[in-house]
């Protein structure tokens, strides 16, 4: 069971933020749901900029792989192929 987590959250019902958080957590039916997409949304994680980045992460390895490098003009310094991983990735955006 270590996949499933708990958090225990505490709030001063003295401050006026953690009185208005409690109040709107409190009135979720579904808690978990709720937190999950407010804390993402907060931090600007959607899911287009999760898989962006794994595609980005993805794309730097195959460069790194292939020993690319550019000079200012973007122009490749020494012919190579792209992999065709590298365009099945972007086939499958």
């Amino acid at each position: 069971m270590d996949e499933i987590k708990r958090l225990n959250l505490s709030f001063n019902l003295q401050r006026k933020n953690d009185r208005i958080a409690y109040n709107i957590i409190r009135s979720k039916r579904q808690k978990t749901a709720y937190i999950i997409k407010a804390v993402l949304a907060y931090e600007g994680v959607t899911q287009e900029e999760r898989e962006l980045i794994r595609i980005k992460r993805a794309f730097r390895e195959v460069i790194k792989e292939m020993k690319l490098t550019a000079d200012k003009h973007c122009d490749f310094a020494e012919e190579s192929q792209i992999p065709d991983e590298v365009f099945q990735i972007f086939d499958s955006i």
